[in-house]
């Protein structure tokens, strides 16, 4: 997950100390992860937050120590955090990693080792199995007076945003203004890196003849107000969307309860999963604004 590491150089780290191999023939997967959570109370609805590591990875107890997995497109590393949230691990410190993809009972074994950033990890290359669920029992020996076993689970992630919360995002069809989902799955169409959603086949040739103008219309569309402060993202924020990911005050996905929020932060456009975010966000800007730059994210002016 190329935006998982904060900095270049964690990249650079695990490609120059770790061996290569490529996991292949991995069967289409379901993604049925599950995460460890905290609550979260807004008015009217719940919900929940996993946590999320210094590094961009998951984090997890395991035993006494706090075990960060971070996964990119050329590697996996595990960090056994400290003080400060800083990796510790001794330089003899080894282990094995047994990788299985998706659904498929095919596994793939490892060794790991000692990087120089000190985390353990191994370079294999995920190129082929993105955003598809990662299953990996994980034994680290050589930390301490009994080894370190455990199960994690994650996912190279695309980076692009479903078609449901593209769908969320337009909301309506270019050409009859009718609610996407009104007649059905909206067919979907590509023009350059960009996608619009038509209410129904009918629709499609017009905007197909016209791009341009529809592609104009939906991307730099302004959302409405939905609370003080509080604005609905539209198309034009899908790439912003796409490059925060989360909500900074819950770690929540973006797009996972519906449209995202967007605020102006300091003159920033920060998004949020749910309107009830927003409070804390205002209350506190400096240090969300501090966590999105810590993750390597620069929200864009508003």
């Amino acid at each position: 997950m190329r935006h998982l590491f904060t900095a270049a150089i964690a990249v650079a780290t695990l490609l120059a100390t770790s061996s290569f191999a490529t996991a292949q023939d991995a069967a289409a997967p379901h993604d049925h992860a599950a995460h460890d959570h905290a609550a979260h109370d807004h008015a009217g609805h719940s919900h929940t937050t996993k946590a999320t590591g210094p590094h961009g990875g998951t984090v997890q107890t395991v035993g006494d120590r706090r075990v960060e997995t971070v996964i990119a497109d050329k590697g996996i590393m595990f960090m056994i955090l400290g003080e400060n949230d800083q990796p510790i691990a001794p330089p003899e410190a080894t282990g094995t990693l047994k990788l299985r993809v998706g659904d498929s009972e095919k596994e793939y074994t490892y060794q790991l080792k000692t990087l120089k950033n000190l985390a353990i990890g191994v370079g294999v290359d995920l190129s082929k199995v993105v955003d598809q669920p990662l299953h990996m029992n994980v034994e680290i020996t050589n930390i301490g007076s009994q080894p370190l076993v455990f199960h994690a689970m994650g996912k190279l992630a695309s980076g692009k945003l479903s078609d449901e919360l593209l769908i969320s995002l337009q909301a309506t069809c270019p050409v009859s203004g009718q609610p996407l989902g009104s007649m059905g799955k909206p067919p979907k169409i590509t023009i350059g890196d960009k996608s619009l959603f038509v209410c129904c086949a009918g629709c499609t040739k017009k905007v197909e003849a016209s791009p341009d103008q529809y592609l104009t219309k939906y991307y730099t569309a302004k959302g409405e107000q939905v609370r003080e402060g509080v604005f609905k993202s539209t198309l034009a924020d899908a790439a912003a969307i796409a490059a925060q990911k989360t909500c900074p005050v819950m770690d929540e996905p973006l797009g996972g309860m519906g449209v995202p929020g967007k605020v102006n932060v300091n003159g920033k456009a920060v998004y949020i999963c749910c309107p009830g975010c927003a409070k804390k966000l205002v209350a506190e800007p400096d240090k969300y604004l501090a966590a999105l730059k810590a993750k390597g994210i620069t929200p864009p002016a508003f």
